[in-house]
Parts: C-alpha cells; structure tokens; sequence
C-alpha cells in the first residue's frame, strides 16, 4: 500500500512539469517571433519622398521621375546699351507683347534731358505764335498804308492837275491871283501828305518783312527744337529694354544700381513647346533612349498625362519634350514623367 501512495503522489508532479515546459516555450517562441518582425520591419524600405530628379521604381517595369517645365523656344533680350540697370518694368511669369518696356537703363539724366527739350519747344512754339500773330498785324497795317497812299496819290493828282490849269490860266491872265495861289497851297498840301503816306508805306513794308524775317527765324527754332525733342525722345527709347517678341518671361538677370550684362531676360516664345528636364538615377536613365515614348503629369492640376518623347540625353540629364494647349501648365512648375523601363 505505501508503494501505490508514492507512485500516485508523483503523478502531479510529473504533470506539472509539463505544462512548464510548455509555457517556457511558447515564451520563447513569442519572443523570437517578435524579433523576426521587428528585423523584417526594419528592412522593409520607406516610401520615397520624391523631389525634382527622384524615382519611383514600380514592380510592373515602369519608373516615375519628376524635374521642372521649361519652354523649348526661348528668345534672349540683352540690355542693347552700356550703363546702370535703373529699373525693372516687368517680372517673371508674366506675359509680354511685342515692343513692350521691359527695363530701363541709366534714364535719369535722359529724362531731364527730354524735359528740357520739351520746355525749348513749349518755347519755340510761342515764339512762332507772337511771331505769326506780328505778321497778320503788319500785314494788315501795310494794306491800310498801301490804300493810303493810293488815295494820297489820287488826291494830289487831282490837286496837281488843278494847279497846273490855274497857272495856266493865271498867265493868261483868266484868273486872279488869289485863285492861283489857293490852287498852288492845295498842291503843296497833297504833295506833303503823299510824301506822309509814302513813308507810312514803306514802314509798313519794312514792318511786315521784318515780321516775316522774325517768324521764319522763330519757325527755324522750332524746327531745330523738335529735332532736339526726337533725339532725346530717342535716347529715352533707346535706354528702355524692349520686348523683341509676345510671349511669357521665364527669367530676369541683374540688378538695378549696377552695369547691365549679358542677357538681362529669357523669353518663352511658343507656351505650348514645353519640355521637362530630368535627372534619372543611373537604373533608370541606362534604359532610357531619344525618341523613347513618355507620359508627363502634372501634379497640381491632377489632369490626365500629356504624351511625350524624349528629345535628348546628355550626360545624366534627359529632356523629354511634349506639347500642351491646357493655359494653367507654366514654365517652372514640377511634373512627373512616367517610362517604360522593362
């Protein structure tokens, strides 16, 4: 009997140990199942944050790379002149006509260049004023003088014709003496206002040619004047910055205060030739030919893909060049274009 009680006494025991076992186990199985998740979830990669040049590289052979809208045509504007950049007229993104200011170049001076000019001609112009307003008067002061005298002329005809009848019948002894003499101090007193308005005549003459001398010397100065207007006018068109062409600025250089140089705008001419300049990483760019189809995307507008062609590869930058009517697509916003790559 003492045998069956130890033998049934050990029976929990030997159970017991079991279920430790068996605890310590499934302890370490999760223990090391943890670690294996853990190490998995470490390696799995991050999801890329694409900027202008990243990639997406997708399972399905096709890889996304995004860079910058640039217009395909661009007309460079140089300064045309030396001297200080004064101001800009213009800024980028904005669109230009043809023969629109873009900047100015050292204009102070040449503004009050141009005012001074325009205050000679102000001048002149009133000078050829007071100088026609002199003609009319001359002209019509000699016109008096000349009828003057006319009737002057007539007068002391007739008073001639009757002196000399008078004489004539005073030495023939028809009239008295009286007679005579009245028709001689008639003579004498026409003959003096004649002579009166002879001179009157003549300095109405005098008069009038020098009114005329005067105005064609004022209209001279007027001339001369607006030739100087035009070339300061000039000078001020020359110092402006003009637009060559319509189209859409897509970059400015320099600085007002100092020397302009070089090519002071860029100028997009066509807005619907557009190209996207890349960067690719060497998997993807290795795969990648001219002529090779493409699909750009532009991500703020969330629109449907534009076809493309790659135009060019140099080096580890690829062009690829497409076509947009859509006015909202821009020279300088991002895009992503989408190969083949298989």
């Amino acid at each position: 009997m003492a045998s069956h009680r130890n033998t049934t006494a050990k029976k929990p025991g030997g159970l017991s140990g079991k279920w430790l076992l068996a605890a310590l186990a499934a302890i370490v199985l999760g223990i090391g199942g943890g670690a294996l998740s853990l190490h998995w979830k470490n390696r799995a990669p991050a999801a890329p944050i694409r900027k202008g040049g990243a990639a997406l590289l997708q399972s399905n052979g096709e890889a996304t790379v995004s860079g910058k809208i640039r217009p395909q045509h661009i007309m460079p504007v140089k300064a045309g002149m030396d001297g200080d950049l004064d101001s800009f007229l213009v800024d980028v993104g904005q669109d230009v006509f043809e023969g629109q200011a873009l900047a100015r170049i050292g204009s102070s001076g040449l503004e009050l260049n141009r005012g001074a000019a325009e205050a000679a001609v102000s001048a002149a112009q009133d000078q050829v004023a007071h100088a026609e307003s002199a003609v009319a008067a001359a002209r019509m002061e000699s016109s008096r003088a000349d009828a003057d005298q006319q009737r002057s002329r007539m007068a002391r005809d007739r008073v001639q014709q009757a002196w000399e009848r008078q004489q004539t019948l005073f030495r023939a002894g028809a009239v008295s003496r009286q007679a005579y003499e009245k028709a001689q101090r008639d003579f004498e007193s026409a003959r003096q206002d004649g002579e009166i308005m002879d001179k009157a005549a003549r300095a109405s003459t005098e008069q009038l040619t020098s009114s005329l001398n005067s105005l064609t010397a004022a209209q001279k100065n007027l001339a001369a004047r607006n030739q100087d207007l035009e070339a300061a006018q000039n000078s001020m068109q020359s110092a402006e910055v003009r637009s060559p062409v319509d189209g859409f600025v897509v970059a400015r250089n320099g600085e007002p205060g100092k020397p302009a140089m070089g090519d002071l705008f860029e100028i997009a001419t066509d807005m619907f030739a557009l190209e996207v300049v890349l960067e690719p990483p060497p998997p993807v760019l290795n795969r990648l030919r001219p002529g090779q189809q493409a699909l750009v995307l532009i991500p703020d507008l969330q629109s449907a893909g534009i076809p493309g062609t790659v135009k060019s590869i140099n080096g580890g930058e690829v062009v690829v060049e497409f076509e947009c009517t859509l006015p909202a697509v821009k020279p300088g916003m991002l895009a992503d274009v989408r190969f083949k790559v298989e």
